[in-house]
Formats: C-alpha cells, sequence, structure tokens
C-alpha cells in the first residue's frame, strides 16, 4: 500500500513539475516546435506512467503479472520519452547545448531506473518476491522524478535569455501537461 502511494506521488509530482507551461499557437519559431515536441514526449510519458498507477488502484492487479506488465510499460513509456528528446536534440537557443547536455543527462538516468524496474520485476517469483519488487519500482520512480525535476530546473538555470520559458509558456502542448 505504501509503495502505491509512493508510486502515485510520484507520478502526480511528474505532472506538477512538468506544468509550467501556458497556451497559444506559435509554431513558425524553431524553439516553439522544440517546446512543443518536448511537452507532447513529457505528456505521453506521465500518462502512461498515470496509466501504470492506475493498474495499481485495483489490489488484484498486485500480481506477479500485473507487476510486470506495469513494468513493461514503465520501460516502453520511458524508453520512447528518452526516443523522443534524443530526437529533438537541444533547441535553437543560446542555451541550446546546455538544455541538451541537461536532457541528454536525464535520458541517462531514466533508462537506468528503467533496467532497475524491468530486472526487479523480472526476479519475482510468487507473492513472497512483490513487495521487495515494488519497493525497487517505487525508488527507480522516484529516482525518475528527481531527475526530471533537477533536469528541469538545470534547462531553466540555463535559459538567461527566457526564449525557451517563453516556448513553454505559449505552447499548446505544454497547455494539456499543466490540464493533466
Amino acid at each position: 500500500m505504501r509503495a502505491r502511494i509512493a508510486f502515485t506521488v510520484v507520478v502526480a509530482a511528474l505532472v506538477l513539475v512538468a506544468a509550467g507551461c501556458g497556451g497559444s499557437d506559435d509554431e513558425a519559431d524553431p524553439t516553439a516546435a522544440w517546446a512543443s515536441g518536448f511537452c507532447s514526449a513529457v505528456t505521453t510519458w506521465t500518462d502512461a506512467l498515470g496509466n501504470v498507477t492506475s493498474q495499481f488502484g485495483d489490489s488484484s492487479s498486485l500480481s506477479e503479472d500485473g507487476l510486470k506488465s506495469a513494468a513493461d510499460d514503465v520501460k516502453s513509456s520511458t524508453q520512447q520519452l528518452v526516443d523522443d528528446i534524443r530526437a529533438l536534440g537541444g533547441p535553437e537557443t543560446e542555451s541550446g547545448e546546455e538544455v541538451r547536455s541537461s536532457l541528454d543527462t536525464l535520458s541517462t538516468t531514466l533508462e537506468t531506473e528503467a533496467d532497475k524496474i524491468e530486472a526487479a520485476v523480472e526476479d519475482v517469483s510468487g507473492l513472497t518476491g512483490i513487495p521487495t519488487a515494488i519497493s525497487t519500482v517505487s525508488t527507480s520512480l522516484t529516482a525518475m522524478g528527481t531527475a526530471f525535476s533537477e533536469a528541469l530546473q538545470a534547462i531553466s538555470e540555463a535559459d538567461v535569455g527566457g526564449e525557451l520559458s517563453s516556448a513553454l509558456e505559449d505552447s499548446p502542448e505544454c497547455a494539456g501537461v499543466s490540464s493533466s
């Protein structure tokens, strides 16, 4: 139960951390296009993690198969986010290279934590292994949330000119993140 609550808190924190965006539709600017792509990727990821959390809202999902299915969902959605972030590269701003570097670090951390989740769940054998796996999953999700927060903080600090911040605020895709 405690692990499920921690998992839900981590997903909610990810949504709230990403919610620093507002809404207008200027996509002619490459920075605006980058912001839209970034927020779209984050929205897809947080929605997927929210679906995983809802799987654990029903105690019948707390089974070996349920846990493995949830871990597969976390792994695939995290890999999609990482692929999307890497495809975006850095925004075309003065701080673009620093942003790209922060997102590379985030991507590596997310992949590492998703791998830990996958390994913990693969080792589950019967009901007795579930609590240990859930603890590992919860710890890894917390680490993902922390890495995500740190990356956003680094991006914010690197964006001294405010170009990226403005693009994020103006992106309709970011508005969707804030209403999640």
